[in-house]
């Protein structure tokens, strides 16, 4: 909008108008056109007109564009330090005298944080203090459940803002009343099969308000989307099983699984979709989606994240520590990659049953307001949580999408997946082949599909008829079968090759042009005898002793074995 209009001053002021009615000119024009309506300043005039071309006469047409980008403060209000003595005071005095304020408090926890940070950061004299004042404690009140302490430290106004907000997490009580997801980018680079940096992944996670555990974790190499969190869901409402305990050697071992009574999510493109508000429905669940840009309606998986994201720092390749920032420490990181994403599945799967499940967490950060830490949580609310599902049940609850396919012989095709049971061979024999029979099926997992006719009872569900059918979804086998680009690349290039292989041999006979042989036989039986000559030629230029054999003595004439002669000629002995 600015670069048209200095390009129409130009051609109003060549045309013979005063700077003056030039601005007003173009000032009427942006007002009445569509695509400008919306961003024309309410006082647009000449001085406006001639900042905009003193600006761009200076710095050129990128001093044109919105500074709205360096507005806000994007990051965090507080550190990790400033974290922690927050909350040991909102332990020790918040929650026990109703006679502090949110001011006054504010004063007591800088104090403290003053002191510390100059303790750590003594010997940097350079160094200056983060952000501690009381916009940094509002924002850690703001990611914690402070409805029961809000009615006398905060004015009208914000004590009425703060009850709304919290009024959603009256109802969490047990285990699985409300779950909140999340998907993460980890603060990590890993490496590839081959040795190299490949970026870094992708957290799917499910925390538990009531514990604080999470009851469902995935990593993933790709961007969020739909299909990762409802395998995250899937994990939540599923038994881990002793082999995954092996798998990862974990020593903590419990089993945390239920139905989710609410699921408590942000509106990004992975939490929007079809497949996943189908399976929320058929669940019986109640779907919670918070404002765009508020990340503390999920104050627990957030809280997760953070202690996450400590955990990551830890381990080689991170891209930032407490005293490298993300920037600094970017490249340094890429350098370090050396975990493959299994590897560091393991760690984290080990971490998060045999470390953050056994840590205690504060009554602050607690819905319940106790403190203990999350699998002591869960045993003692154990027997009053939902209890998870059967397999079956959440089998059906996953099948959400929805067709018609014909039956024969051999069974049923979905999406290029062959199915057959000995049940489905009855079915057929029943009802016949080339009958349209409604499917139901997982897009996550192409292993099974549930039949649905008049005369089952309930649906049956038919495997696939491969056994090495893999656990993927239908997109996955669909990609997995598709020849891709690369591979097509690498034929072609094949067949070309052996056809300049033919054109080279069909030009060397014509070259030749010997025409045609009348004695076959006679004419292979002279060819064999002159390569037998040829062989006999070539084996005669190798000297007897020369190196034509790995054994140097196979080439060496044998040696003869030496005589010994007797020392005293034989005599005859005469017999008596």
């Amino acid at each position: 909008m600015k670069l048209h209009a200095i390009r129409r001053d130009d051609e109003l002021r060549r045309a013979g108008n005063s700077a003056r009615k030039s601005a007003e000119i173009i000032g009427t024009e942006l007002r009445e056109n569509p695509r400008f309506i919306r961003y024309v300043p309410a006082q647009f005039g000449l001085r406006t007109l001639q900042h905009w071309k003193q600006c761009k006469s200076k710095d050129g047409r990128s001093a044109l564009l919105p500074k709205t980008h360096l507005k806000g403060n994007h990051g965090e209000r507080y550190d990790e330090l400033y974290e922690e003595i927050a909350m040991a005071a909102l332990e020790e005095i918040y929650l026990k005298n109703d006679r502090i304020s949110t001011g006054k408090l504010s004063d007591l926890v800088a104090y403290r944080y003053e002191q510390a940070w100059y303790e750590k950061h003594k010997a940097d004299t350079q160094k200056q203090l983060n952000p501690h004042g009381k916009r940094s404690l509002e924002a850690v009140l703001r990611k914690l459940r402070v409805d029961d302490v809000i009615s006398y430290r905060h004015d009208s106004e914000t004590a009425k803002k703060l009850k709304l907000q919290a009024q959603f997490f009256h109802r969490v009580q047990m285990p699985f009343d409300l779950v909140e997801v999340d998907c993460t980018t980890g603060n990590i680079h890993l490496m590839g099969v081959d040795r190299t940096c490949i970026g870094r992944p992708t957290f799917s996670i499910a925390v538990d308000a009531v514990t604080g555990f999470p009851v469902g974790l995935r990593i993933s190499l790709s961007a969020p989307r739909e299909e990762l969190t409802v395998q995250t869901i899937k994990d939540v409402m599923t038994d881990r099983g002793d082999a995954f305990f092996e798998k990862y050697n974990i020593e903590n071992r419990f089993e945390m699984t239920g139905v989710p009574q609410i699921i408590s999510s942000d509106q990004g493109s992975e939490n929007s979709g079809g497949h996943l508000s189908r399976l929320i429905e058929q669940s019986g669940a109640e779907w919670a989606k918070n404002a765009p840009g508020c990340p503390e309606k999920k104050p627990f998986v957030e809280r997760f994240n953070r202690e996450l994201s400590e955990y990551l720092q830890t381990l080689a390749g991170s891209t930032h520590t407490k005293e490298l920032p993300d920037k600094e420490r970017t490249e340094k990181g890429m350098l370090e990659a050396c975990l493959t994403i299994e590897q560091l599945e393991a760690l984290v799967m080990k971490w998060l049953y045999d470390v953050y499940a056994t840590k205690v967490r504060r009554r602050i950060q607690s819905p319940l307001r106790v403190a203990e830490s999350p699998m002591q949580s869960w045993k003692r609310l154990q027997s009053q949580a939902v209890l998870p599902p059967v397999p079956e049940d959440i089998t059906e609850w996953f099948m959400v999408e929805k067709t018609v396919r014909k039956v024969w012989h051999y069974g049923i095709e979905v999406e290029g997946v062959l199915f057959h049971s000995p049940e489905l061979g009855e079915l057929i024999k029943h009802i016949g082949v080339r009958r349209s029979l409604d499917v139901r099926y997982d897009p996550t997992d192409c292993r099974e599909i549930a039949v649905i006719h008049e005369s089952l009872a309930v649906p049956l569900i038919v495997p696939a008829k491969s056994d090495d059918v893999a656990a993927v979804s239908f997109a996955d086998a669909k990609r997995m079968r598709t020849v891709s680009q690369e591979t097509k690349k690498a034929d072609l290039k094949a067949r070309s090759t052996a056809m300049e292989l033919a054109l080279e041999a069909q030009t060397r006979a014509e070259e030749i042009g010997r025409g045609k042989v009348q004695s076959l036989k006679s004419a292979r039986a002279k060819e064999a005898m002159r390569r037998k000559h040829q062989q006999i030629l070539d084996n005669s230029k190798v000297p007897p002793r020369s190196q034509t054999s790995a054994v140097e003595r196979a080439n060496q004439p044998t040696p003869k074995a030496p005589v010994r002669r007797r020392s005293e000629r034989p005599t005859i002995e005469q017999m008596e």
